[in-house]
């Protein structure tokens, strides 16, 4: 099978969205499949290994909105020039608004689409310009996809009227990038969060109280800054790597804790696999698409404003802190569910009967 990956990045950006996309197609190119990219941020298509292999003239233009719509334009219409520079049997993207002049290309191919958020809510979110963009012009793109990828059951269920093909495939990890590190031997636990400033939907305000009522415990937060207290310590944006290092020496992994200002309930978060695949427990408050009943790594809290149980967090905390077995069973977990190489494998089947159709 020869698969056109169409992305809105330069394969050498550095951030979650592109390591994902280069983990999925690295794995379908270590199953025996020709992956492309074709970049609508770069007019560029490149081989797996990034390598470009035609790149069309790129527009520079300013003027703010009005020349983000001309940028679109011009990249909606040269689309097809990129595409038919190779040959491919079905085209993978993530969501993306509606791109003028490209249903043609979506009529010609098997096109299936990934949904990973909500995009109504999002839009609504981010821009209200983008959002009323949106809201008038998905339908027709939308009707034109061949089949679905979800990230969660909700998702889904929001997607269903479609009509069209959808599975579910939450999000994995690459677990060898991930070794599980022995115990750590710290007198009293550490907590670890990763996160991001600008997303209160982490629950960031919610971590910040937790230390203060358990000022026996350690927090260490990656990814953001802030104030340090006796007890809370800010590593910054880390790389991957450098993530995992500091993961390795914690007790509890806490996963988003406010995910219900997004509008959602169910989510697989990228640093949930991380904490797993290094053997920690985990506390997060939602519905994980991969945790499907009670383990004894994990306590789900409410999905709610006022969800801060202190004395089950104190419980359970207690229980998994230096408790070898239980590190096992997380690490085992993400190895037996959350890998990349489990999670490609389905999606490549998905495919195929996309193309059968």
């Amino acid at each position: 099978m020869t698969i056109v990956y169409l992305i809105d990045y330069d394969p050498c950006d550095n951030n979650g969205v592109i390591q994902k996309i280069k983990q999925q197609s690295l794995q379908w190119s270590q199953k025996g499949h020709t992956v492309y990219f074709v970049s609508s941020k770069t007019m560029s298509v490149y081989d797996h290994n990034e390598k470009v292999l035609y790149r069309q003239k790129a527009l520079h233009v300013k003027f703010g909105k009005i020349g983000t719509a001309i940028k679109l334009l011009y990249g909606a219409y040269y689309m097809e020039t990129l595409l038919g520079k190779v040959k491919f049997d079905i085209i993978y993207m993530r969501y993306r608004s509606y791109m003028p002049f490209f249903q043609k290309v979506l009529r010609q191919h098997k096109v299936v689409m990934e949904i990973n958020s909500d995009d109504t809510l999002e839009y609504k979110t981010h821009s209200w310009l983008k959002h009323l963009y949106n809201r008038y012009t998905r339908e027709l793109f939308l009707r034109d996809m061949d089949a679905f990828v979800s990230v969660s059951h909700e998702l889904k269920e929001r997607f269903s009227y479609l009509d069209k093909p959808i599975t579910v495939i939450a999000n994995g990890i690459d677990i060898g990038s991930c070794s599980q590190a022995g115990m750590p031997q710290n007198k009293q636990p550490i907590l670890v969060f990763i996160g991001s400033s600008g997303q209160s939907w982490h629950g960031m305000d919610k971590i910040i109280k937790m230390a203060e009522h358990f000022k026996a415990y350690r927090f260490y937060i990656i990814g953001t800054e802030g104030e340090e207290t006796h007890n809370i310590r800010y590593f910054g944006y880390l790389s991957q790597k450098e993530a995992i290092k500091v993961i390795q020496q914690c007790d509890v992994g806490i996963g988003t804790l406010s995910l219900y200002q997004t509008g959602l309930h169910e989510a697989s978060p990228l640093k949930t696999r991380q904490y797993l695949a290094c053997g920690l427990p985990l506390v997060y408050a939602y519905k994980d698409t991969d945790i499907e009943k009670e383990e004894v790594f994990a306590l789900r809290l409410e999905n709610a404003e006022h969800n801060m149980d202190y004395s089950k967090i104190e419980q359970f905390v207690q229980e998994v802190f230096q408790n070898n077995e239980i590190k096992k069973a997380a690490r085992s977990f993400a190895e037996d569910v959350l890998d990349y190489a489990k999670k490609e494998e389905k999606r490549l089947d998905f495919f195929q009967k996309v193309l059968n159709v």
